[in-house]
């Protein structure tokens, strides 16, 4: 999904906002758990608090116990509160603590301090029977001493007869001692009953006190080990808090920082491409602005070329349609001589016109090509003045011309005449009185050749546009021509690699230097040799509607040694394949009843020669453009139109091939491009065996004519399956004047492997057709 930069930006930030509120939540989630926590803690500290307290209470409590002996009731209800209120703290504790102390335990923590505060009121009140008994002893045992040691005196009288008459006696008779035996036991009693009771109470006491003890240091440990295991927990859930918490941070501004990175390379990125784009905009815009100036000035060019030409060729067409006219009425010979000497004199100067034109567009289109060959450098001056001086000494000029020393150079001589030519042409045409002059020198390698005149002179500003095309300046106004010669010039210097300058003032005349690089013919290398050569005799027919371009074309093969026929339409073609196989075939794209394609899924579906097999080139103005979709098409090679002798050379030569087939190196596409697939590479398959089969027979018996029949017969379909490097290579041992046996028959043998191969490679073609 495409995301503008602003988009990016603004998704950027919500990213960075969405982490630093997660980081944010983390923090306060954090900040809560910790408070959590020390709220538990808090809780704990409290309960230990508590705990605390209880465990002073109680021992306060033990410790007011000691004194129980002395109790009164004032300090056992003193106990009774105190121990209240330990009970009120356990109960606290047994409602407000239940995660850390079990509710059975506080209860019998309080059990047994109400028991022991009940054997502890029993010790009391059995120190009290013994105050009692005390008081008992001290208040009686002097009453029943007293009573033990006094006597009664009691008067008796005597027993018998004398009792009767005697005296009474007086008897001493001791109190009975059965008080104090009764107060004795009493008081063995209670003492007995006390030291019991003390003894119960006693026991009874240190085993509460010893259980109570237990218990509380127990609960006391037990609260201990909860509070420093909770205490413990609480550090434990502090610490991993704090780690989940830095690595949940550590995470989130890692991500941070790594979104933000990215988000910054991003950012930067499509910064970078919106600046290289908007860069790329502007200087798109400005060659948009360059190119509109150009078509506006092809368009004011072409506006002007065509207004030039009609206005140029309408006056010649006009005086050959004139004097066709008075010739159709002349009587005489002598009228109708000179008006056809009127028609011939139009025509040449048409002619001479649209030549002009063609040379330029063939220049312009980079069509033409130097063709260095050794000639006199003196013979261009000859042949310049030869023909312009007659011109101007008929306008009444002086026409002076310097010559070089007569040395012989390689170089393009038409070119150079035609350079010196247009100069001069110029020089004569806009020289109205004065002289005209060229001199010429040679120096290290550099012919410099000087056209002067005394004419009008161009100023500065004109001497920039001299060398457009179509540019006349107001003195050409009413001279013939199209505005090209300089144009012309400064091209061909250019293709010579030379230079051009011109000294001009207004009103002063005109000097044009032309400075040539050529080469001496003691320095001439071998870039002689570097045109395109085809080997052996190469047959070559031409298919097109027009006549002129069909007879240019062959003049030029024809120059290359290169046989040509010709036809127009596809009745001629068929005709000339039934009687020869070509070598190649060059059709026009565009004709009136057929175009090139059309011709060329016609010879690939037909069986008339070797139609099928026959390299095909197309022939065309189109722009290069189209070069890739021609290929695609079938062609084997594209000749663009306006073409040179060497080119239409190197193109042939490039569609004939000169490489050794190596395997998997033929290519049977072409071949199969049109009609039945299989039908074809049978046919391919079993006509290579025979036809290698008759080969052989040829070389066994050293028929040297049937092997050159057989090498011109295999040619162009094995130059379409890019296979014609052996048969070149036999031709040129069957052709040779010192032919030796032995190297014939390696040859022969590897013409026989090729076909070998093109079977094999027929066969492997076909399964896999079969497999699809």
């Amino acid at each position: 999904m495409y995301m503008s930069l602003r988009q990016k930006i603004l998704f950027s930030y919500i990213i960075l906002i969405m982490l630093i509120g997660s980081m944010t939540a983390i923090l306060l989630f954090d900040r809560a758990r910790i408070r959590e926590i020390e709220e538990e803690s808090a809780e704990i500290r409290s309960v230990r608090r508590d705990i605390n307290t209880v465990h002073r209470r109680i021992t306060e409590l033990a410790t007011l116990g000691e004194s129980v002996m002395a109790w009164d009731t004032t300090e056992y209800h003193l106990y009774h509160e105190k121990r209240m209120s330990v009970d009120t703290l356990l109960a606290d504790l047994k409602q407000n603590c239940t995660g850390f102390v079990l509710p059975e335990q506080v209860d019998t923590l309080r059990m047994l301090l109400s028991d022991k505060e009940h054997h502890l009121y029993r010790i009391m009140k059995a120190f009290h029977c013994q105050e009692i008994a005390d008081s008992l002893i001290a208040e009686q045992l002097p009453k029943v001493t007293s009573q033990a040691t006094r006597t009664r005196t009691v008067i008796r009288k005597k027993k018998g007869i004398a009792g009767w008459f005697g005296k009474k006696d007086t008897v001493t008779i001791p109190v009975p001692a059965a008080p104090l035996h009764s107060l004795n036991e009493r008081l063995i009693s209670l003492q007995e009953k006390r030291i019991r009771d003390l003894d119960t109470y006693t026991d009874s006491l240190r085993f509460y006190n010893r259980e109570l003890n237990i218990r509380l240091y127990s609960f006391i440990a037990m609260l201990d080990r909860q509070a420093q295991t909770a205490f413990q927990y609480r550090e434990q859930k502090i610490a991993e808090a704090q780690r989940h918490s830095f690595r949940l941070i550590a995470g989130l501004v890692g991500a941070a920082i790594v979104l933000l990175i990215v988000s910054h390379i991003k950012i930067m990125r499509d910064i970078q491409c919106r600046e290289r784009d908007s860069k790329q905009k502007e200087e798109l815009i400005s060659k948009l602005r360059k190119i509109n100036g150009k078509n506006e000035e092809l368009i004011k060019s072409r506006r002007k070329i065509i207004q030039t030409i009609t206005h140029e060729l309408r006056s010649p067409l006009a005086a050959i349609s004139g004097n066709a006219e008075l010739l159709t009425q002349d009587i005489a010979d002598t009228e109708r001589q000179r008006h056809t000497e009127a028609i011939l004199l139009s025509s040449d100067r048409m002619t001479a016109l649209l030549n002009n034109l063609l040379n330029f567009f063939r220049l312009d289109s980079g069509k033409e090509t130097v063709s260095p060959r050794p000639f006199r450098l003196a013979g261009i001056v000859e042949t310049l003045d030869a023909e312009f001086r007659p011109q101007a000494e008929a306008k009444g000029l002086a026409f002076v011309s310097e010559n070089c020393i007569d040395e012989v150079v390689l170089g393009d001589k038409d070119m150079v005449l035609r350079i010196g030519s247009n100069l001069l042409s110029n020089a004569v045409k806009f020289t109205e009185r004065g002289m005209v002059s060229i001199r010429a020198s040679f120096d290290h390698g550099i012919y410099t050749m000087e056209v002067e005149d005394t004419g009008s002179g161009i100023d500065k500003r004109h001497q920039k546009i001299i060398y457009r095309p179509f540019e006349r300046l107001s003195n050409a106004a009413t001279q013939d021509g199209f505005g090209l010669g300089l144009s012309i010039v400064r091209n061909l210097v250019r293709l010579m690699n030379g230079k051009i300058f011109l000294d001009s003032e207004s009103g002063e005349g005109n000097t044009f230097t032309i400075k040539l690089p050529l080469d001496t013919a003691s320095g001439i290398s071998e870039n002689l040799d570097n045109k395109p050569v085809l080997c052996g005799n190469i047959t070559v027919l031409l298919l097109d509607n027009d006549e002129v371009i069909l007879a240019m074309t062959k003049e030029m093969l024809v120059r290359q040694k290169i046989h040509c026929d010709i036809c127009r339409n596809v009745r001629e073609l068929l005709d000339c394949m039934r009687t020869r196989d070509y070598d190649l075939l060059i059709t026009d794209l565009k004709m009136p009843d057929i175009n090139g394609y059309e011709i060329l899924e016609l010879l690939r579906t037909s069986n008339i020669g070797n139609s099928r097999e026959i390299p095909v080139i197309a022939c065309t103005a189109m722009d290069n453009s189209s070069e890739a979709e021609l290929l695609a098409a079938g062609f084997s090679a594209c000749l663009f139109k306006p073409f040179s002798g060497d080119e239409a050379v190197r193109i042939i030569s490039s569609c004939i091939g000169n490489t050794r087939p190596a395997h998997g190196s033929i290519d049977l596409t072409p071949l199969i491009a049109y009609g039945n697939k299989e039908e074809t590479l049978d046919r391919l398959a079993s006509e290579t065996v025979k036809e290698m089969d008759k080969i052989r027979q040829a070389c066994r018996k050293m028929d040297i004519d049937g092997l050159d029949t057989m090498i011109h017969h295999l040619r162009s379909s094995w130059m379409l399956l890019n296979a014609a490097r052996p048969l070149q290579d036999l031709y040129d041992t069957v052709h040779s004047p010192e032919m030796d046996g032995t190297e014939l028959k390696e040859k022969v043998q590897a013409v026989l492997d090729t076909g070998e191969m093109i079977v094999m490679q027929a066969q492997k073609k076909k399964e896999e057709l079969w497999e699809k």
